[in-house]
């Protein structure tokens, strides 16, 4: 029998409203919640696959248990949860026995939406004496966190836009056309393209949806975006473009940056990222009649070259000219639950990679796992 239920989607932190039409376990349809009072009903694509994400042919609809020969047979859940339970108590009396740290790896958690599994995964590292966490965010967003550290005072202080009160929407390495991420993407991007008093900038190599609607879309060449954010605000310092008012009441050490800034070769830099000099300057020139600026970023200069120095520069796009915590800007938030925490000079017995937020980069959990040491992970 046919059934709507009213539920959220986990894709994103957005938690855009969903109402799904089940028959048994099955998801039949999809379809935005109109009485969501965030979402009012919209959805982006990525919902509108969930029945695919759900039922496509590859996924296993039963745990599979490894033999002896390498091939896999299907079990049953009360098996597959019985056996993996005592063999994570075997390996943690083992690890206790031998005083060596926790011999587990934790993988997933998510981040930003799906929370879930992440608080569920903090609890069974805890129970295993583990700190061996790796996730999309270790590997995404480790640079972004030690910059808010930086900057804020907390690697959990997490910014976010002010895209509904916005004159200026710059986006910066992301397509919220197709990936939403922030409230009602596409009808906010469409707002802002029909406003005669709103503007738009993307900073893409891409023409993607988005930037197809920018009044300005800079074409960089991939992996410089450093170079052209530097140039960018370089070119802010010398019109005068830096809010003194603010940046002396609210920050300090801004000297020492204005100094580095300052001393960029702008035409070389841009000639770098191989945009036009004359677009760079018509950029600048809607940045600086902006009232309230907000800056849109995401993975495609947070996993790019120089990422973490990506980071900063994106933030201090919006320090220096003073559009942060106020309407239509970026600002500090409360509204997620960080999976992540602060750094604390910790760093891996195995590959000496220090732990950014408690977390640890994907790309070395195989050493990890394949390393000759004695207190190599041994679970995953």
């Amino acid at each position: 029998m046919s059934e709507w239920h009213k539920t959220a989607c986990n894709l994103c932190y957005v938690n855009c409203g969903l109402e799904v039409q089940t028959d048994g376990r099955a998801i039949t349809r999809i379809r935005g919640d109109k009485d969501n009072p965030r979402t009012a009903g919209y959805l982006c694509q990525k919902p509108q696959r969930l029945t695919w994400y759900g039922d496509h042919d590859d996924r296993l609809t039963m745990p599979l248990r490894r033999r002896a020969d390498g091939a896999h047979e299907p079990v049953s859940w009360e098996m597959a949860l019985t056996e993996i339970a005592a063999r994570l108590r075997e390996v943690r009396d083992e690890d206790l026995a031998e005083g060596r740290p926790g011999s587990f790896a934790y993988v997933g958690g998510g981040g930003q939406g799906n929370h879930s599994g992440g608080g569920y995964g903090h609890a069974l590292m805890r129970w295993m004496n583990s700190t061996r966490y790796f996730g999309a965010l270790s590997q995404e967003k480790t640079g972004d966190f030690w910059v808010n550290g930086k900057l804020f005072g907390g690697q959990t202080c997490h910014t976010s836009e002010g895209v509904e009160d916005c004159d200026l929407l710059v986006v910066i390495g992301c397509n919220p056309w197709m990936a939403n991420g922030f409230n009602r993407a596409r009808n906010l991007v469409n707002t802002i393209k029909n406003g005669p008093d709103r503007k738009m900038i993307v900073l893409d190599p891409r023409r993607t949806e988005t930037a197809a609607m920018a009044d300005v879309h800079l074409p960089l060449r991939p992996g410089t975006d450093a170079y052209l954010l530097g140039a960018i605000l370089a070119l802010i310092m010398a019109r005068g473009g830096a809010d003194r008012t603010f940046l002396d009441t609210r920050t300090e050490g801004f000297d020492q940056v204005a100094a580095a800034l300052r001393g960029i070769p702008v035409d070389a830099w841009i000639a770098h990222a191989e945009v036009e000099r004359a677009e760079v300057e018509r950029a600048v020139d809607v940045i600086l009649a902006a009232s309230a600026m907000t800056v849109r970023v995401e993975l495609g200069i947070q996993q790019g070259r120089n990422s973490t120095l990506n980071s900063y520069l994106e933030k201090l796009l919006y320090l220096v000219t003073g559009n942060f915590g106020r309407p239509g800007t970026n600002g500090l938030h409360s509204w997620l639950v960080p999976l992540w925490g602060e750094s604390r000079g910790q760093r891996s017995e195995i590959t000496g990679f220090e732990y950014i937020g408690g977390l640890l980069p994907l790309n070395t959990l195989a050493e990890e796992i394949l390393a000759d040491h004695p207190h190599r992970a041994r679970v995953l």
